[in-house]
Parts: C-alpha cells; structure tokens; sequence
C-alpha cells in the first residue's frame, strides 16, 4: 500500500539531515529491521539487513568516505538523494569528487531498501514509475506559453540549459539559496544543477519528472536567470503555483508580476479553472504577494511540513477567470 501523504516527504527530510551530519545513529533509526542495500537489481543484495547496512556506512566512514547532499526528492513512496562523494579510490581518480545517487524505498513509514547508482538517469528511472503520466491526474498534459508573458518589467520563458551555470553560481555563494527559492542543496555541482533544468523541461514535455514545469523568471531585455514559478496540478482543473526569487533581486515586485503573469496566461488560455497558491499563515510577505498578485483568500488547506514532520493548515489565495 502506498505511504500517505507527507510520510515520504517528512521521511526524506530525516534523511537529508542524518547523511549530511553523519549521524548512524540517526540513520539506524530510520531504517526497517530487515532493510537491504545493494546494487539495481542484484537478487542477493550487499547487505540484507539494518545492521548490515549501518556496518556498510561505517566501514565507509571509518576509511574517510565524506558524503554530502546534493538533492533529495521524493516521487511516491521512494525517494532519490544525490550525493557527492569524497575519499573512495574511484574520487580520488576522477579528480577528488564524484556524484552518486540511491534511491531508498519506504514502507510503514520506514526505509526499507537502498540501491545505488552511478548515473542519476538510471536513479530517476528507478524512482520514478514505468510510466508517470498514467498515474498522474487527468488534465496534467503542460503545454508552454505560445505568447509572449512580459509586463515591461519581467519576462517568463522556458529554462535553458544556460540556467544552469547560474543556479550553480547560487548554490555556491553563501547564502545564495537563503529562503529555499530553488530545490537544490548549498553547494550543489554544476550536474546537479543541469540535471534540474532537464528535470523541468521533462515536465513540459509531459515526461516523468520530480519537480514538474517550471518557467524561468527573468528581467525585461536580460537573459539571465533571477527567479522561477513552478506549476503543479491539483486536480478538478486546479493549478498550484510556487515562486521563488534569488536573494539579490527581491523586493522589486518580480513575484506578484510573475504570480500574476501565469496565472492570467493559464485562466485566459482555457488551461486551468483556477489557480492557487497555498502560503503558510505566519508567511507575511506571501499573503502581501498574493493579495497584489490579484489573488483572494478562499480558507485553508491542510498541508504537510516535511520538516517538522506533522500536519498544519495553510491559507489557499485562489485567481479565477475575470
């Protein structure tokens, strides 16, 4: 039976936090008593329980193996963590680094398998479905923009692979990625980077991919990169969308003209009946953004903090069509 909602995201961010600090213990916690770790496919994995595999990550510790966290996505009850990796013979070798990625499976709100990969096409493939589109709610198929979304001030378009040479310049400047604009970890590599800009043009393509569409937020007559707005289906011919602005260009209006900009594109283009935001309640700034934007508060709507790790309310803004 798949995991409810929220126990795989609220699972991964344990995850995220028990490999970046290290902590086996933590990790142990985590995992179900006869979890495996192994390679894709392997009928007769490395380690075929917890203590087998809690020895596997200690050995690795013990001989210098650091690892940190490039990405952690969930898709259904698995989740893909990307790490890069220092302190094995095969870094040394290609240069002090390398990226590798598992894909753990969740049951009963435990960790019950590991595998890994090398290549983090064959991870996503592992993670994601035969076939995302037919578990995906109907009127999920994304079409792009066919005109122009500008107001003289910002332009949407599609991400380009150029993208990702900017969002790797975020990532590595210190606070760069304050106020979590972007699904990527500080310090993510340029291939984490590149492969989150094929992630959202797989979703405009109506391809499997974790994050979805997104389009890029720019300013008038420059190509670079300074925010985003992704888009999320939410059944009944209900859009969500989510915005983030890099630190150095906010309080310049680029959310409520980008929040605005898309959600009159997918109204006045028949692509959605409505179109949402879900803003936390203590989240000031949000609600002064939606209530520009021309959205309206329409009540709440339980949402899970993957952090916290528990169930809150969130006030819904909603657009409709003029």
């Amino acid at each position: 039976m798949p995991e409810q909602p929220g126990v795989t995201e609220s699972l991964a961010q344990q995850v995220r936090i028990a490999l970046e600090t290290a902590d086996l213990s933590a990790f142990g916690d985590l995992l179900d008593p006869d979890a495996t770790w192994g390679a894709p496919d392997d009928p007769s994995p490395a380690c075929q329980n917890r203590r087998q595999v809690l020895s596997w990550y200690e050995r690795g510790k013990e001989s210098g193996v650091r690892a940190q966290v490039s990405e952690v996505a969930v898709l259904g009850d698995r989740i893909l963590v990307g790490l890069r990796v220092k302190g094995t013979g095969a870094t040394e070798e290609s240069g002090g680094e390398a990226e590798r990625w598992q894909v753990l499976t969740v049951r009963a709100g435990r960790v019950v398998d590991i595998v890994g990969f090398a290549e983090r096409s064959d991870a996503v493939a592992r993670a994601g479905p035969a076939n995302v589109l037919e578990e995906l709610p109907s009127g999920t198929t994304w079409v792009e923009p066919q005109r122009p979304l500008a107001d003289g001030r910002v332009e949407l378009r599609l991400p380009q692979h150029s993208d990702a040479e900017v969002l790797h310049a975020y990532a590595s400047a210190e606070d760069g990625l304050l106020g979590t604009w972007v699904p990527l970890s500080q310090g993510a590599s340029l291939e984490s980077c590149e492969a989150l800009i094929r992630d959202w043009l797989a979703g405009w393509d109506n391809q499997r991919s974790l994050q979805g569409p997104a389009l890029i937020i720019a300013e008038a007559g420059q190509a670079g990169l300074v925010g985003l707005v992704g888009l999320g289906n939410r059944e009944d011919n209900v859009v969500e969308l989510s915005y983030g602005v890099a630190p150095d260009r906010r309080r310049r209006g680029h959310a409520t003209r980008s929040a605005r900009l898309v959600a009159r594109w997918l109204l006045d283009d028949g692509l959605a009946g409505e179109v949402e935001l879900r803003i936390g309640k203590d989240n000031a700034e949000s609600r002064r953004v939606a209530s520009a934007a021309g959205f309206v508060l329409a009540g709440t709507v339980a949402s899970h903090d993957g952090a916290a790790g528990d169930t809150c309310d969130d006030l819904r803004f909603v657009m409709r069509p003029a």
